[in-house]
């Protein structure tokens, strides 16, 4: 993602639209409508920057030393080494190689065998590593005060400031193709090697030259809480995994993805009458297949779910459209009025032999958005 405004005109298919501020909120954009109702945009994580409001800008400012970029509540600062800075610490992070070319969208570093390239996400970087054959590239994480404990597999890493909330995460994206369209996943390895040092090494299949992205962020609180679950690994729980290879696939056999809309998040327009709400999930994979969202019949838990323990599931409530890169999903029937605590559902996809790859709720470099149009 490039800009939030750019997404809201390609999921509105370049329809003018008039932004208005008299239902502020840190998730969303409101328009006005020529009907005369509303359209708020809500995003998976926050949008604006909690001491200025305004909406993040995904670019980087420079100086002859460094590069600054303000993210929703981080600020990002890159020299040789990038340094995430939020109220709760100090995240500093080493990739292979030396800068070598910065402008305004990215920085690239380099060494004999990885070339680095890093992007804004709303909350930290979007990380790409082209690779020589063979090569298993490495970031070092230095925190300026030791935190008590981490939550990992080898799709995510995070080390936590509360029991359930991270300070920062480090998050799989997957392996890419020249279209830029991922086409397998990548895994993570960790290795404390002090107090508050961690070293973390990324993971490619096959042995072909590769690029391999993953997502560095300082944590916000999310719109959506979902997790993953996956017959392959039933055991397995992907909390703060931030992509999700839905269907089949030989890496995860059966995955699903639970969800639910935490609707407090979005208090402004609880009190709104509802006429539509609709989701857009970002299409990252080349298999271009709908999704279907059914109810499930109790609530799950993000962090205790998993295939073992797998909720029923009930009819289909809706199949998503593709156009412009998203999923559109019609959840009004599930979401209604959002005054109430919303249901909880699963998304699945066809039980092919390829899966349809998407963002979760927790990718702050592709969020999901929620469009919710009221009167």
């Amino acid at each position: 993602m490039n800009s939030v405004i750019q997404e809201i005109e390609k999921i509105r298919n370049g329809k003018p639209f008039q932004m208005i501020d008299s239902f502020y909120n840190r998730y969303s954009v409101v328009c006005r409508e020529s009907d005369g109702s509303r359209t708020a945009y809500c995003f998976s994580v926050p949008i604006k920057n909690d001491k200025t409001s305004s909406i993040v800008d995904m670019h980087f400012s420079q100086n002859k030393k460094e590069s600054v970029f303000i993210g929703s509540e981080a600020v990002v600062v890159v020299s040789d080494q990038a340094q995430l800075i939020n109220p709760y610490g100090q995240c500093e992070v080493v990739f292979p190689g030396r800068a070598s070319k910065r402008t305004n969208g990215t920085i690239c570093f380099k060494d004999a065998t990885v070339r680095t390239e890093i992007r804004p996400t709303l909350n930290g970087l979007f990380v790409v590593m082209n690779c020589e054959t063979n090569v298993q590239p490495k970031l070092l994480l230095r925190l300026n005060r030791s935190f008590k404990t981490t939550r990992v597999n080898d799709r995510y890493f995070s080390v936590m400031r509360e029991k359930f909330v991270p300070f920062v995460t480090v998050s799989c994206v997957g392996q890419f193709n020249s279209s830029g369209e991922v086409i397998a996943p990548c895994k993570i390895q960790n290795e404390q090697i002090g107090e508050t040092e961690y070293l973390l090494t990324v993971l490619q299949e096959g042995k072909n030259k590769s690029r391999i992205a993953v997502e560095i962020n300082l944590q916000e609180t999310k719109l959506f809480q979902d997790t993953t679950v996956e017959s392959l690994n039933p055991k397995r729980n992907n909390a703060f995994g931030s992509i999700a290879f839905l269907g089949k696939s030989i890496q995860f056999g059966e995955q699903w993805l639970y969800s639910r809309l935490e609707s407090t998040n979005i208090h402004q327009i609880q009190n709104q009458t509802v006429l539509k709400a609709i989701l857009h999930i970002p299409q990252l994979g080349y298999y271009k297949k709908p999704l279907t969202v059914r109810r499930i019949v109790k609530r799950f838990c993000s962090f205790g779910s998993n295939w073992g323990n797998k909720i029923a599931i009930l009819d289909p409530v809706t199949q998503s459209t593709i156009s412009h890169g998203y999923h559109h999903l019609d959840l009004t029937e599930i979401l209604g009025n959002l005054r109430n605590r919303s249901e909880n559902y699963v998304i699945q996809a066809p039980s092919a032999n390829c899966p349809v790859i998407v963002s979760t709720g927790d990718s702050f470099y592709a969020p999901q958005i929620l469009e919710v149009r009221f009167k």
